[in-house]
Formats: C-alpha cells, sequence, structure tokens
C-alpha cells in the first residue's frame, strides 16, 4: 500500500538539524536536546558549520556533507537563510520540513517575501512543511520531539493539532499531571504550506490515533478544512476548541495566526453540520476526549445519576440543568426494583442516592437497574470516600457492568488520595472517570452532543428543481454595486431579500399592511 505523503514527517528515519546549538536555552540547543533524549532510534544529523560536534553528536558543514539519505529537515536559524536551506534540502532530495524559525509575514512586508520565496523553492522540489514560527512536532511513539518546549509528551491514541505553541505546551504540561497521552502533537505555526486539512488527512488513517483534538484561532483555506473535517468525523471523533467567539478575542486572533476568523455562530453551525465536537476550554477538550473515548455511545440525553451522597447528587442534578439534560422518569418497574434492592432511606427517585454506607454489591444493583429502564440513556456514578465505602471494590463492580451494557457509564469518584487507585483501574479499563462531577456531567452532555452531530453529518440536503438552480448573478450584481455606489458595506432589508433571490435561497415573505385586512390577504397570495 502507498504511504501517506506525510509519513516521513511523522515517521522519519532520519532527521537533519540546521541550527542544532550548545548555546544554552538557545532554540537550537534546546530541541536537538529534546531530539536526542526522546528516543529516536534513526539516524540524527546536526548541522552548524562552526562546530565539529554539537552536544556529543557529530556536526556537518552541511546537509550534502551527510552523504545519506533524510526524511526530515528542521530548521532553527535566521528567517533570511532559510529560502536557501530549503533549496539545499530540496536537491538532497527532502521531502518534508519543519520549520521553527520565526520572522516571516508576523514581522512585515519584508518577512512576508521571504516566506513566499521559502514556499516558491518547497513547491519546485516537492517539500511539504510545517510552519514557519511553531513549536514544533512530537511523535511519542516513534521517540519524536522536535519542539523547543520543557514537556515531552506520553504515548497515547489522542491526536493535537493547534495553532498556538503556547497551548500546545500548556496542554502537554495539563496532560503530564493528569496522564493524558497523545499519538501526535503538532503546532501549525502560521501554516504558509501544511494546514488543518493535510493533518487530518493523515490522522484520520493513522492507527495509533482514535480521536483528534484541535485548538483553532482561524482558517485560511475554508472549504479544504470543511472537507477534511467532514472526512475525518465520519471515521474518528474529532473535537474543536475554537477561540476568537467575541469581538476582542477575534481580533488577537487575527493579529496572532493572519488567518480569517469570521462570524463565530456561522463557525459553530458549520462545526455541528460537520460531525464535529466544539468544546470552550482545555478542560473541557480532554473531558469530551474521555467521554467519546468511551466503550459505548448514546442516543438521547435522559441521564440517571447514582450516588452515594445527596449533596453530590444535587449538585449533579443542577449541572444537568444547566446544560438542558433531562433527567430520567424512572418506570414503576424500577422503582420497584430499587426499592427491593436499597435501603428503605434511598432517595426514591433520581438522583439515586444509595446511603453513604452503600458496598460494592448495592452500587452494582442500582446501576444494573437503572440502565436495564428503557427511560435511560446512559448513567453518572459518583462516589465521595466515606469511612464504610470500598473505592477500589465498587470501581471493579462498574467495569463488570460495563461490558454488560450497551449505554456508557461515566463515573467521579471524588476526592484524593484515597480513590488515586480506583481512577487508575478506570482509566486502565478505558471507562471514563472524572475529578468533578461538573466534568462527569458536561461529559455526559458531549456524548449526546456528538451524536446529534453526526446525524447531521449524514444528512443530505433535498433535491432541488432542475428549473430553479439558475443563480441571477446579474441582478446580485447590481444590488451590491447600487450599495457600493452610495459607500455602504451594509444592504438594506428589501436588498437582502432580493440578493438571496437572486441565488433562489429561500427567505420569509414580507410585505407592508395597513390593516389586518391587508395582512391576511398578503398571506394568502
Amino acid at each position: 500500500m502507498q504511504s501517506h505523503y506525510l509519513t516521513p514527517l511523522f515517521s522519519p528515519n532520519s532527521i537533519a538539524m540546521f541550527g542544532a546549538s550548545e548555546r544554552e536555552n538557545s532554540v537550537g540547543e534546546v530541541v536537538f536536546r529534546n531530539l536526542l533524549s526522546s528516543g529516536f532510534k534513526g539516524g540524527i544529523y546536526p548541522i552548524n558549520p562552526k562546530h565539529d560536534k554539537v552536544q556529543g553528536q557529530k556536526a556537518y558543514k552541511s546537509i550534502d556533507a551527510i552523504g545519506k539519505p533524510v526524511d526530515l529537515a528542521v530548521v532553527a536559524t535566521p528567517a533570511k537563510t532559510i529560502p536557501a536551506i530549503v533549496e539545499a534540502s530540496g536537491q538532497h532530495g527532502v521531502k518534508t520540513m519543519i520549520i521553527l524559525s520565526a520572522g516571516f509575514r508576523e514581522s512585515g512586508p519584508a518577512g512576508r517575501r521571504i516566506e513566499d520565496r521559502v514556499v516558491e523553492v518547497a513547491k519546485e522540489f516537492g517539500i511539504r512543511f510545517i510552519g514557519p514560527n511553531c513549536l514544533g512536532l512530537i511523535r511519542p511513539d516513534k521517540g519524536v520531539n522536535i519542539t523547543f518546549g520543557n514537556n515531552n509528551a506520553k504515548p497515547g491514541n489522542l491526536a493535537l493539532v493547534s495553532q498556538s505553541g503556547a497551548i500546545c505546551t500548556a496542554i502537554l504540561d495539563w496532560a503530564e499531571v493528569n496522564d493524558i497521552g497523545f499519538s501526535s502533537v503538532i503546532s501549525t505555526g502560521i501554516a504558509a504550506d501544511l494546514d488543518f486539512g493535510d493533518y487530518l488527512d493523515f490522522l484520520v488513517s493513522d492507527p495509533k490515533t482514535d480521536s483528534i483534538l484541535m485548538y483553532v484561532e482561524g482558517i485560511k483555506d475554508a472549504r479544504r478544512f470543511m472537507s477534511g473535517l467532514r472526512a475525518a468525523a465520519r471515521i474518528k471523533p474529532v473535537i474543536v476548541l475554537k477561540v476568537g467567539r467575541h469581538a476582542a478575542g477575534a481580533e488577537a486572533s487575527m493579529s496572532h495566526t493572519g488567518a480569517l476568523v469570521g462570524s463565530d455562530e456561522t463557525f459553530s453551525a458549520a462545526l455541528s453540520r460537520s460531525g464535529v465536537l466544539r468544546v470552550e476550554t482545555i478542560s473541557q477538550l480532554f473531558s469530551a476526549a474521555k467521554a467519546l473515548s468511551a466503550r459505548s455511545r448514546v442516543y438521547g440525553d435522559k441521564l440517571a445519576i447514582i450516588t452515594n451522597g445527596g449533596g453530590p447528587g444535587v449538585m449533579a442534578a443542577d449541572r444537568a440543568s444547566d446544560l438542558d439534560i433531562e433527567l430520567a422518569q424512572f418506570s414503576d418497574e424500577t422503582v420497584k426494583a430499587l426499592n427491593k434492592a436499597l435501603p428503605d432511606v434511598w432517595s426514591h427517585g433520581n438522583p439515586v442516592d444509595v446511603i453513604g454506607d452503600a458496598p460494592p454489591e448495592r452500587y452494582r444493583a442500582a446501576v444494573d437497574i437503572c440502565l436495564n429502564d428503557p427511560e435511560v440513556d446512559g448513567a453518572i456514578v459518583i462516589l465521595t470516600p466515606q469511612a464504610m465505602t470500598e473505592p477500589d471494590e465498587v470501581a471493579k463492580v462498574l467495569i463488570e457492568l460495563a461490558d454488560q451494557h450497551k449505554k456508557p457509564i461515566l463515573t467521579s469518584w471524588m476526592g484524593g488520595k484515597q480513590v488515586e487507585n480506583a481512577r487508575k483501574l478506570f482509566n486502565n479499563a478505558k471507562l471514563p472517570s472524572f475529578r468533578t462531577l461538573e466534568n462527569a456531567v458536561d461529559a455526559s452532555h458531549y456524548l449526546s452532543s456528538y451524536q446529534k452531530n453526526q446525524r447531521l453529518l449524514l444528512q443530505t440536503p433535498a433535491k432541488t428543481s432542475r428549473r430553479h438552480v439558475q443563480p441571477d448573478v446579474e441582478g446580485a450584481r447590481l444590488i451590491i454595486e447600487s450599495a457600493l455606489s452610495e459607500q455602504r458595506k451594509v444592504l438594506t432589508e428589501p436588498e437582502s431579500f432580493a440578493l438571496l433571490g437572486a441565488f433562489r435561497i429561500h427567505a420569509v415573505r414580507n410585505g407592508i399592511a395597513r390593516s389586518a385586512k391587508e395582512a391576511l390577504n398578503e398571506s394568502i397570495d
């Protein structure tokens, strides 16, 4: 089978680095140190004409001096030197590059000219590259860490694609504390060449990647972006954290990436139609990823909450109401079964309070009964560590139940040291576990939202009549030119309706009525 065009980037056999250095805390020093310490098994070639060795490795005056094939070239030299480096790499047969350096479009017209030249030379030699002005790339299973951050990534099944290098480093630091691993971490930089669509195209067929996380500030090529999203979302969960939701953030995003931001409402609607889940915070990004990695899928949002504490149950119910999640109304049969299985003082409703002294078997009975109710689409199980609770044993019970039921079980073992081992049991069993019950409820919401978006993705537009497919382009042009001639940037309401009509887009009929009778006649017509 033919390999993907980005395979040399994500799975290189050899890496050359221009600007590898020993100058402490320089980009060239940090990146090369990270590469050497990450466990890469292939050839590593530092290129620095001023040194014979760099960090103990033989250094080369040029890429030609290596005398061996190079899959991936990494560049950490000043912007003005890079067009010549790209040309030399192309002549050597290099097909992928990572350009870490800044000083391109973000620095003004002179930098933009250098960037245009880099793109031109890269196209001439068929080179695909990340950046410029990016943090770099991490591929944990290949021992590749080509970044100037302080964190490596643990191996896992989440792919992260981010327009912000700073967000990448923050997420990596957060993930390390929370024991979250990655298949790939990609900092796109200003994306002069490779962009979201290219990365999605690779990751969707990457066996190491189960879910794709994206941090988006703005879009350059909307058509390719949406096409890539729709294709990827059919196969793997795609979760997007899109910033610039408000005017101030959008303006800051524009200055940071130079990419188009556009209407946030339009972007959000487009994501929904693409089968993609959108979140608003980094914490939500990982909560959603945990939920979507669950063994089961939910096809409704009627929730059962099972808890050994009344207070946490009320808090979870409040959060569910905030998100318009409906608590399931148990059937009479379910209530009878719970009455038989639980102490007389149980809550007799949803949330189901199994009382603080609940042993594992009481949890088993309550969760099993609730999930067997047709009105329940999923369950959140909460445990607070009390003197008589057995966090590990209850966790084992839930793991068994998850194997028996198609409906999702999300857990929140509240606390710290007493429940830490139970969380490890959940993680090993890939049963979603959350430190806070609010995150667990949020995750339930993400599950149902994701399934709704997946159904939208599978919908196809209705067929239109062949007689009305041709737009009135000339009429639309006249409407816009008329407004521009009056130095207006906003169309009037009649002009807007006329423009929609020119493209055969149905809109609400409107007109002027001076009496109820005229309004009635107008509506009949």
